[in-house]
């Protein structure tokens, strides 16, 4: 009974935080996309329009509200009776963008943010505050405390690195094909991962690729551990 209750709990918990992730991915979104700046007149790695898609920040989180929001809709269903569970892809699709957006918090945190020229918390300010911390917070602790990921398998895990590897598909090529110098324009690598030259893909793509999956092992591990 008192394993009932706690996994009913569990589940209006994951219900409202999905609606929740949700509309704050709608309100960054349209945030960013209109220049919209409701904590400060700056704002770091932010474009209007389409051309922020070429983010990552902007690309995972967008994942995630719409992972949170199927899910959502799938979980309204469980409570009217329609079906059982959540499909298997939806949850492989969770873990997914859930390891995207902490990919992304953990590379503002601990990469950007430090090597800012402004300030640290300058690239947590307007759409970025949920962009690059409310929302991932909100899916980690979704996915490690209250969701349901029990018939994902070890291997499935690697389904978590898919949005980085795709992002990477977009994102070398566009360095590469804008070279100042043979040396990689800052305009194009935004991000500064080949800030040590051309040859550095042969490491930091490794290292990201490695890293993501590790953050989708954790989460893994931490959802498994409270089933």
């Amino acid at each position: 009974m008192e394993k009932k209750m706690k996994q009913t709990k569990a589940f209006y918990a994951s219900f409202i935080l999905n609606f929740l992730i949700f509309a704050g991915t709608i309100f960054a979104s349209y945030s960013m996309f209109t220049g919209l700046r409701f904590m400060s007149d700056n704002e770091a790695f932010s474009a209007m329009g389409v051309e922020a898609f070429k983010f990552y920040t902007v690309d995972s989180n967008i994942l995630a509200g719409l992972v949170a929001l199927i899910i959502f809709i799938f979980q309204a269903l469980v409570l009217c009776g329609k079906v059982k569970d959540l499909p298997h892809v939806l949850k492989l699709l969770n873990l997914a963008s859930t390891t995207s957006v902490t990919l992304t918090m953990m590379i503002t945190v601990f990469f950007l943010a430090p090597t800012s020229k402004v300030s640290f918390w300058y690239l947590f300010l307007n759409s970025n505050f949920f962009m690059h911390l409310l929302t991932p917070i909100l899916c980690i602790a979704s996915f490690i405390l209250y969701e349901r990921g029990d018939k994902i398998k070890f291997p499935e895990t690697l389904f978590g690195v898919l949005p980085t590897i795709l992002y990477a598909i977009y994102y070398i090529p566009n360095v590469f094909t804008h070279l100042d110098g043979g040396k990689p324009n800052p305009k194009y690598d935004w991000y500064g991962f080949f800030m040590f030259g051309v040859n550095s893909v042969w490491l930091v793509i490794p290292v990201i690729m490695f890293l993501t999956w590790c953050f989708s092992l954790i989460l893994f591990a931490c959802n498994k551990k409270r089933r």
